[in-house]
């Protein structure tokens, strides 16, 4: 079997959707499928090859096109396993295990999260995550007859950024193809994806050399396989199903042990362009999943592979016991997730430092503005305690004046507006018909207006909303 592997580096952003629906909300694939590489090959050598050799090489499976994944450091990234979790409201990178490893009641009391999104570089023991940076653009249809926009006709793409690098390769059984003219079929500049007549597609392919997670040999009587690619199997009557066999999982004599595998799984309907018309939904297990099997005896050790259907492809591909599956006896994960290097974007949400390495002024503001309201919950917590300890407004029914004047606050122009509106002797809401009695019982309006009186104008409106809602709660419930 030959082995051909490939760089592929994106010239432009590129469309590549989960779904193949036009209407609603799209998100973009964070990977190139095989299927695309199979098209670059088609395109150049389909009408050049008799009918036989091209059923060999794009539609038998002794071609296979695999899918390229997000890389760095001349090193194939692959998805986060779905075996890997850490505990809620903790980091990745501070403490990971792999969940079928983890027996103790006390890692499970900790509530663990599973690993999900994101690709990682796994050559060293801290797994370092490849940034798969998406944009997003609102484009509108074009009317050629009146060369313009078609009114109603708007639509989101969301795109993978330009610059990013994927790694793949394309393995051949028969020796006998001409490997020659496959690598010219794909080398060069290319364009997948949608809107390819656009200024989306780009791409360049070029020959490669890159490392890549191997098989391993089992450490006990269990086997862990673990998707690189998307998985499809069909059952015995050629429907697909989500529960494939031993068998169909390349290890013979196995039993699944469904409780400490983990999958997740999808479904589309792939776009068939030559018939223009959708083919037959695909129902399958995502990247990452992982499955267990179990021996009665040891196992030899194993190499990677494609298993399941639509080989052709880019599905099937499988790596047998990867070491960063590994856990020790407690079920930690030898295997840490590096912490990940915050981008630009979340060093201005973070408030940290801006591209160009100073601080963003919108960032600057939000912090401020938080810091003020801490002080403002704090002060209103402290007032609300007090006056609920002085019993100041127990035993009368103030729940509805409270909010009254949360209504207030919450439409008046400025401070001194406001405090006209509840203090002005003439016309004040506190100072004038029923609520005037209530409030100067026990000298509430005082208080009050002593309250209102210390807070900064800039704050004042804020201050006394969330007051009105506080107290308004506590006359409730007294």
């Amino acid at each position: 079997m030959k082995v051909l592997k490939f760089k592929c580096t994106l010239l432009s952003d590129v469309i590549l959707n989960r779904k193949s629906a036009t209407t609603g909300p799209n998100e973009t694939l964070d990977f190139i499928p095989g299927s695309n590489f199979l098209g670059i090959a088609a395109g150049a050598l389909y009408s050049k090859i008799s009918a036989k050799e091209a059923l060999t090489l794009f539609h038998s499976g002794k071609v296979r096109f695999g899918d390229a994944n997000p890389s760095i450091n001349d090193f194939r990234g692959l998805k986060v396993p779905a075996e890997m979790f850490y505990p809620k409201l903790s980091r990745p990178d501070v403490e990971l295990y792999i969940r079928y490893r983890a027996t103790d009641s006390k890692i499970h009391s900790k509530q663990l999260k599973q690993c999900r999104n994101g690709f990682y570089d796994f050559s060293e023991e801290k797994a370092k995550i490849i940034w798969t940076e998406t944009d997003f653009a609102v484009k509108s249809a074009y009317d050629r007859n009146v060369r313009r926009s078609k009114d109603e006709q708007m639509f989101g793409y969301q795109s993978l950024r330009k610059g990013l690098v994927f790694y793949f390769s394309v393995e051949i059984d028969d020796d006998s193809f001409a490997e020659k003219t496959l690598v010219e079929a794909l080398v060069g500049n290319k364009r997948i994806g949608r809107s390819r007549t656009a200024q989306y597609g780009l791409v360049k392919i070029e020959e490669a050399v890159y490392g890549e997670v191997g098989s391993g040999r089992p450490t006990g009587n269990k086997v862990t396989v673990y998707a690189d690619g998307r998985l499809i199997f069909l059952d015995k009557n050629g429907m697909p199903t989500f529960q494939p066999t031993a068998e169909q999982l390349g290890l013979a004599g196995g039993k699944i042990i469904w409780k400490d595998s983990e999958i997740r799984t999808f479904r589309y309907a792939p776009w068939n362009f030559k018939r223009q018309c959708a083919d037959t939904d695909r129902c399958g297990i995502e990247k990452g999943s992982v499955f267990v099997v179990k021996f009665d005896k040891v196992q030899e050790s194993f190499s990677s592979r494609y298993i399941g259907s639509y080989q052709n492809e880019g599905f099937g591909r499988v790596i047998y016991n990867p070491a960063f599956l590994e856990a020790y006896e407690s079920g930690e994960a030898k295997y840490k997730l590096d912490k990940p290097e915050p981008t630009p974007e979340d060093k201005l949400r973070t408030g940290g430092v801006g591209v160009e390495g100073e601080s963003s002024v919108l960032v600057e503001y939000l912090r401020e503005r938080k810091a003020s309201e801490r002080d403002i919950y704090k002060t209103v917590n402290e007032w609300a305690q007090k006056w609920e300890k002085e019993e100041l407004f127990k035993g009368d029914s103030f729940a509805s004046q409270w909010g009254k004047i949360r209504s207030l606050a919450t439409s008046a122009d400025d401070y001194e507006a406001l405090k006209k509106t509840l203090f002005d002797p003439d016309r004040g809401y506190l100072t004038h018909g029923v609520a005037k009695e209530k409030w100067a019982d026990r000298r509430r309006l005082e208080e009050f207006k002593e309250f209102v009186d210390g807070l900064e104008p800039e704050f004042a409106r804020h201050s006394i909303v969330n007051l009105a809602a506080e107290m308004a709660k506590k006359c409730k419930k007294n």
